[in-house]
């Protein structure tokens, strides 16, 4: 996956179960939620095989992980929570599953359930590797939430304040202070679930525009924190995300600023702007950074202003179709990549993040050996090139390594 790209508006990692059978659940990865459960419960083309089977449709997105710094970050958060029982992520010492038998000279991986998933992910959010990442929580299911709470009062220690818990259920059952405050959740007149999740950079244009203002007309000036003047196109810098302040600083001065308190830390999670004072995430100020100087693309497609035809105004959801049609060049992109790290093969994921990945087994099911692409066996006799286009046409959004469990 290059290194060259912005921080994704939106990873998730989910938690899939059955609506007919509470016990079949499944766990996988997209940056768009509605899209792979329609796939997922077969009203669009794509989806794993291991969620195909009609008898366990339709399926519901029981909970998510959201706020991951890259794709990679949601791809390894999503191995290691289908397999807690070899993931060096979690010392041995701590694991909740192990393995007692071996498949194919690899540990076989132990049935999960609701309870174990949700166990675990209680656990990789304390681990080390993850417990310092901008995460969110946030629940679609009261009674996956309930069981959530249940393990975390039996747990033996509680996860780090800055992974934010989010309640989001139906509007009858959502507890008050819960709601979210997105302003395009208001726009679009969604108030919960998937459907209400913003998975662009919408919530980040006024930043974005604050910093394309000051870089545009050259008003660095000096550094918020060491004072030393602030060269145009000369540095790496960062620029306050609160509304209303434009403190500018150099990365690695805000960096040492927000660890002052944290002797062992290599990687901020938050702090206080030098000038307004008030708290900053640092993944807020690191997602503008990489998006002015890596996603010219994507800043140009959030500030410009859509056409609207003379005497006809345009709806939201027109609005969001538009948007849609855009993102198709850039998802084609992304799905090759993640399609390429499929083929690849990859040993197990440890502790540290540039260790190998779980080597998967070409016979195991995967969305490119999904329900989308049963050609006739006598396109086959095509050339090499129709051959070649006919792979591209495949929907491989996502991740979802397919030897997920499902329990029958």
């Amino acid at each position: 996956m290059p290194i060259d790209r912005p921080i994704p508006p939106f990873y998730c990692c989910y938690l899939l179960r059955s609506t007919v059978r509470a016990s079949s659940v499944y766990v996988g990865s997209t940056p768009h939620p509605v899209r792979r459960l329609r796939q997922h419960n077969g009203e669009a083309r794509g989806g794993a095989v291991r969620t195909s089977r009609p008898s366990l449709r339709p399926w519901e997105m029981a909970c998510i992980v959201t706020g991951f710094p890259s794709h990679i970050a949601a791809l390894q958060f999503e191995w290691a929570w289908q397999n807690p029982h070899i993931t060096l992520h979690i010392p041995p010492e701590s694991r909740i599953q192990h393995a007692t038998q071996k498949r194919s000279g690899q540990p076989k991986r132990p049935r999960h359930s609701v309870t174990s998933l949700l166990s675990n992910l209680h656990l990789l959010l304390r681990v080390p590797s993850f417990s310092r990442w901008p995460l969110q929580l946030r629940f679609f299911s009261e009674d996956v939430y309930k069981a959530w709470l249940k393990w975390s009062k039996a747990a033996a220690e509680p996860i780090r304040d800055s992974i934010k818990i989010i309640q989001d259920f139906p509007p009858s059952d959502t507890t008050p202070g819960n709601e979210s405050d997105s302003p395009k959740r208001k726009k679009d007149g969604v108030s919960h679930g998937i459907a209400a999740l913003t998975v662009d950079y919408f919530n980040e244009k006024p930043h974005i525009e604050k910093g394309k203002n000051i870089i545009d007309f050259e008003r660095e000036g000096s550094c918020a924190i060491c004072h030393s003047d602030l060269e145009h196109n000369a540095g790496i810098y960062t620029i306050c995300s609160n509304h209303g302040c434009e403190s500018v600083t150099h990365l690695t001065c805000l960096s040492q600023h927000f660890l002052e308190d944290e002797e062992d830390a290599l990687v901020p999670v938050k702090g206080q702007c030098p000038t307004c004072k008030a708290e900053i995430r640092w993944i807020d100020v690191v997602k503008e950074l990489t998006l002015r100087m890596r996603g010219q693309k994507e800043v140009e497609k959030l500030l410009k202003q859509k056409r609207v035809r003379k005497g006809k105004a345009i709806t939201a959801s027109q609005a969001t179709n538009i948007d849609d049609e855009d993102d198709d060049s850039d998802e084609d992109e992304r799905e090759d990549e993640i399609d390429m790290l499929r083929e690849g093969n990859f040993g197990r994921m440890g502790a540290n993040m540039s260790s190998t990945w779980h080597e998967i087994d070409a016979t195991d099911d995967s969305d490119t050996d999904s329900i989308i692409s049963n050609s006739p066996k006598a396109k086959q006799a095509t050339s090499y090139r129709r051959i070649q286009a006919i792979a591209l046409e495949r929907v491989i959004e996502d991740t979802d390594w397919e030897d997920a469990e499902i329990i029958d």
